[in-house]
């Protein structure tokens, strides 16, 4: 149990299941291993307590003053322990699933929540992208990446091993595809994965933006993806 939940709070954290495997296994299925882990532990402890009932209902039973006799009601008792662990266990498992409820804010350390796109749908956005006006990379690029993606792709954080801040993670080649092709957002995996056309569902969900940033991302490609040096203000 120690070394699986290590393996799921460190070498693979939250959010690498699609990214990194540990010996050929995923964190995914890394948690399966850890799940089973603690139902066989779960048992061994049952399989451990029904040996030992007669001692453990005796020792309660002293310590409660209710011992009276020498062999108390065991299968009453056993049965009413058992529909307890199971009314307790029943009311958990209710309270957990109803406990779940939808990120609505910025948390420190987590990824932004998921913002519903504009009505206009991001792949039309992105055949309608040539109207846009021109674009400034530090004054209207840069502020956008840093404000939806900074987070997770960052100084902090880098899943997948990109960041946001680099201008070099952009422009290199990975195993499925260019990132950004200066001129040719149509080739660009950057608009597939914005625009909600990535094959991966779930990275559609977590990084889908609306119709404006899709056109503003769509605009500063085919004019060529300029990444200037930053200018330092005069002080």
């Amino acid at each position: 149990m120690f070394l699986t939940g290590y393996i799921l709070r460190f070498p693979l954290p939250p959010e690498t299941n699609k990214t990194f495997s540990l010996w050929g296994l995923t964190r995914h299925e890394w948690g399966a291993i850890h799940f089973w882990i603690s139902l066989g532990l779960i048992a061994i402890i049952l399989v451990h307590l029904a040996l030992h009932w007669t001692w453990i209902v005796s020792v309660i039973g002293k310590r409660l003053g209710a011992a009276s006799k020498t062999h108390p009601r065991l299968l009453r008792n056993a049965v009413l322990c058992s529909m307890s662990l199971t009314l307790g266990i029943g009311l958990f498992a209710w309270a957990a699933h109803q406990g779940v409820s939808r990120i609505t804010e910025n948390i420190p350390g987590v990824c932004p929540p998921e913002t519903e796109p504009e009505i206009t749908p991001a792949r039309e956005a992105v055949n309608d992208h040539r109207s846009h006006p021109a674009t400034r990379f530090w004054q209207d690029v840069y502020p956008l990446l840093e404000t939806k993606c900074l987070s997770c792709h960052g100084p902090k954080r880098q899943l997948g091993n990109f960041r946001v801040d680099h201008r070099e993670d952009f422009f290199k080649t990975y195993d499925n595809g260019t990132i950004v092709v200066p001129g040719k957002s149509a080739e660009s995996r950057l608009i597939d994965l914005v625009s909600g056309r990535w094959q991966d569902s779930k990275l559609n969900d977590k990084h889908r933006l609306a119709g404006k940033d899709v056109l503003l991302l769509n605009a500063w490609i085919d004019a060529g993806a300029e990444w200037p040096a930053k200018q330092r203000t005069a002080e």
